[in-house]
């Protein structure tokens, strides 16, 4: 009998190599608003944050078509 090489089927990943021209200025200092120990780590969690900020205004906005949201802040002025 012969054997053969089994292949384990692992999911695709999404991660992809990139070279990337960006202002080192910014980056840095979003590296370290953010806390981030890597350059990749930074543009990963900004990248993440974009995303979650695009699904909480699309909340926002479908909470406040159902009628039931009162804007407290109107006319508001900052200190």
């Amino acid at each position: 009998m012969t054997q053969t090489k089994s292949k384990v089927r692992r999911p695709k990943s999404n991660i992809r190599r990139k070279n990337l021209n960006i202002d080192q200025a910014k980056l840095d200092r979003v590296r370290m608003l953010l806390g981030a120990a890597t350059e990749t780590e930074t543009v990963d969690q900004a990248l993440s944050a974009l995303l979650l900020r695009e699904e909480l205004i699309a909340g926002v906005r479908a909470v406040a078509g159902t009628g039931g949201v009162e804007n407290v802040f109107d006319g508001d002025r900052e200190p």
